[in-house]
């Protein structure tokens, strides 16, 4: 099964070249394997970053684990100099996760008869 995700951040305006390179270094180590990750897309409105990631699900022990990977502490420090929590109040990644409040898929839909 997977599932989708949606982070919001603030990004510097400018660096999404940079973040884009930062997330391109890390996506070819196998940190995306240790998290599940097997799509990422970022999107930026003015200082607004949007991060949309497509994951398999992997157990709670594997994130874990991967959020204390040198890599992942590599990742999020170099993406600090470029981008910050959206809320003032931000303790954990888990803060900055949007809740999705209506999903559609076309693929629920049947499709239609062709006309005899």
């Amino acid at each position: 099964m997977s599932s989708r995700l949606v982070i919001v951040s603030r990004i510097i305006p400018g660096a999404e070249g940079r973040v884009a390179q930062i997330f391109a270094e890390s996506d070819a180590t196998e940190l995306p394997g240790l998290t599940g990750v097997r799509h990422r897309s970022l999107y930026c409105l003015h200082d607004l970053c949007v991060h949309l990631m497509e994951t398999e699900d992997v157990g709670a022990d594997a994130l874990a684990t991967a959020r204390n990977h040198p890599l992942y502490r590599q990742v999020n420090e170099r993406l600090s100099a470029h981008t910050s929590p959206y809320l003032p109040t931000w303790r954990s990644p888990r803060d900055a996760i949007a809740n999705c409040f209506y999903r559609w898929d076309g693929a629920d839909v049947p499709a239609p008869r062709a006309a005899s």
